[in-house]
């Protein structure tokens, strides 16, 4: 019985681990991605709304960014713009453009 115990607790304990690495992957996630909404924000000194898209390619990650252009009354008529934005593994950025604009209650499409 002892022995059995112990194995359950040695797995619970490994499980434990893999749930703490995978918190700590999820943090350094937002932070980067909180690092990055901050960086289009002081560049465009404007709201920005969230991350729409993400990819990580060759130690290079790229982002869709909305940011708020225009507010209006209805919200849905609000103008959104889409930064595409490229940062290195230091949060450096590489490059950063205005990609396209909409309204809120529109969709936003990507072309491939």
């Amino acid at each position: 019985m002892e022995t059995n115990r112990k194995k359950t607790g040695e797995k619970g304990e490994k499980m434990s681990a893999n749930v703490k690495e995978d918190g700590i992957k999820i943090n350094s996630l937002m932070e980067e991605l909180n690092n990055a909404t901050s960086l289009i924000e002081s560049i465009t000194r404007k709201k920005a709304e969230g991350v729409v898209s993400m990819s990580r390619e060759e130690g290079i990650l790229k982002l869709l960014v909305e940011v708020l252009e225009r507010k209006s009354i209805p919200d849905s008529q609000d103008i959104l713009s889409i930064y595409e934005m490229k940062l290195n593994s230091n949060m450096d950025i590489i490059d950063y453009s205005k990609i396209g604009m909409r309204r809120r209650s529109d969709m936003f499409t990507q072309e491939e």
